[in-house]
């Protein structure tokens, strides 16, 4: 199974000068533990990714203000970690267990199309059955 069969698309995005809260309020809405940084615009260029994880142990632990901090400022930044849209779901769970992660960015041409997740690997085991 490939990893455009199952990833999650379309892909919302948050522009770098974003603060936390809104971050935060996104994730929230959208029922998600990441979002995706990348600038505006049709072809979207991944700057990074914020997690839920990031946002506890870079602005709650260290006491700072989500109101005040921009997701630039926490965010892993790239090179991430990324899978191409046409490999396999089996190279995107090796390269989650290699990295330790539990998401990996999907990209096209070096673009963003998508996010695959732990989850969504998950769902290629249904395949299976």
């Amino acid at each position: 199974m490939k990893v455009r069969e199952v990833m999650s698309y379309p892909l919302h995005t948050m522009k770098p000068d974003a603060t936390v809260i809104e971050a935060i309020n996104e994730m929230v809405a959208r029922k998600k533990g990441n979002v995706l940084i990348a600038n505006e615009g049709l072809l979207k260029e991944c700057l990074g990714i914020l997690t839920s994880g990031g946002i506890f142990k870079w602005v709650f632990v260290a006491g700072l203000d989500p109101n005040e901090v921009k997701v630039s400022e926490i965010m892993t930044p790239m090179p991430l970690v990324t899978i191409n849209l046409d490999a396999s779901c089996n190279e995107a769970a090796r390269l989650m267990i290699k990295h330790d992660l539990r998401r990996l960015p999907v990209l096209e041409n070096g673009f963003l199309v998508g996010i695959i997740t732990s989850k969504d690997i998950l769902r290629c085991l249904e395949c299976y059955d």
